[in-house]
């Protein structure tokens, strides 16, 4: 399929009606969770409205173009390889000290403003992707709703996000919104399945995928992704024997390691919050629905040794500190209430 994209078949079949009809809008706002589809549909849009043949309307201008992207002529393969001058994609950028910043500057913005102004360099349309959207400073929000309500011909704009009320209303409401949903497992099994996994791999991952086909894919092309997993799980599992004095200590370290790279934390958040998650499922006599099938030895363990209240108070803290880290709360003191709020060890389950 041109846009082979695995679920999510009604946010397609809607860009392609768009296609086929003309009607494509000059801003879209493409939202789920995270490693949902998102980032790669938007890139299939950018092909589709650059890749050679047929007839497409962009931004109020008719012009030769595609239908599908094929994947395979000059046009779409340099959108692919992030080469092509015409498709830009828009990130939080990396500071001088090598800090990850916070946003979305409203420089950047003026920068996708001095783009837009001149027509597309050597495609048939110019495609901003804006991801993650939810990370434009307010100052920027402001300064990019002025592009929205007077948008350039032969200009397309997508916003990627996972967050969107943090979108302002105003900009929200001059999108066009489609939404990609997280996939049952099976769906995600039965794909891990189809690129060669075997069946017990296939399942774990669909299990610990959580719905997240582009996760479940990436994990499965790097076998270290599961080792690094391993390491994650297993500081989560030790963090009931550490004193607070240890806790205070891999709380600073935690928030210097944010600064570096915010993804990567709130990932391990995310695993961490995965693991006692499941560890209240195996406590609560639902073991049939953890998503760690493969260390069931494990979490039985954790299970005996912690209160289902300690637990669930731990898994509403691991949630509540990955929300304050997305809103930028102070990092150190986030993790620190967060570490404090862990359970601690005792002796057993009564």
């Amino acid at each position: 399929m041109p846009w082979d994209l695995i679920g999510n078949e009604q946010a397609v079949a809607a860009l392609r009606r768009a296609l086929e009809t003309g009607a494509v809008a000059h801003a879209y706002l493409f939202a789920g969770p995270v490693q949902a589809g998102k980032a790669t549909l938007a890139l299939k849009l950018a092909q589709a409205l650059n890749c050679r043949g047929g007839s497409v309307t962009a931004g109020a201008v008719t012009y030769e173009g595609a239908h599908e992207p094929c994947g395979e002529c000059d046009q779409c393969r340099r959108i692919a390889a992030g080469l092509h001058p015409d498709v830009q994609t828009v990130t939080i950028q990396t500071a001088e000290d090598d800090a990850q910043r916070r946003d979305i500057s409203v420089d950047q913005v003026r920068e996708v403003e001095r783009a837009v102004a001149l027509n597309p360099f050597e495609g048939r349309s110019r495609v901003i992707i804006i991801d993650p959207a939810h990370a434009l400073s307010r100052e920027a929000q402001n300064a990019f709703l002025k592009t929205l309500e007077e948008p350039p011909p032969r200009v397309v704009f997508i916003l990627v996000t996972d967050s969107e009320s943090a979108l302002l209303p105003t900009i929200r409401s001059r999108c066009r919104r489609l939404e990609l949903r997280p996939l049952p497992a099976a769906a995600v099994c039965e794909a891990l399945l189809a690129r060669g996994l075997g069946q017990e791999q296939a399942e774990l991952l669909a299990r610990l995928a959580r719905g997240r086909i582009g996760w479940a894919l990436a994990m499965a092309s790097a076998p270290a992704a599961l080792e690094r997993r391993a390491d994650t799980l297993r500081d989560a599992r030790s963090l009931p024997s550490l004193s607070m004095a240890e806790r205070m200590a891999l709380a600073e370290r935690l928030a210097a390691g944010f600064r570096r790279d915010r993804r990567a934390l709130l990932d391990t958040l995310g695993e961490w919050q995965g693991w006692w998650r499941d560890v209240l499922l195996v406590a609560s006599g639902a073991a049939d629905g953890v998503a760690n099938l493969d260390m069931l030895p494990q979490l039985r363990e954790d299970a005996a040794r912690h209160q289902a209240s300690e637990i669930v108070a731990f898994v509403q803290a691991l949630r509540d500190a990955r929300q304050h880290l997305e809103e930028n709360v102070q990092s150190r003191l986030a993790l620190e209430a967060l570490l404090i709020q862990a359970p601690m060890r005792s002796a057993a389950r009564v």
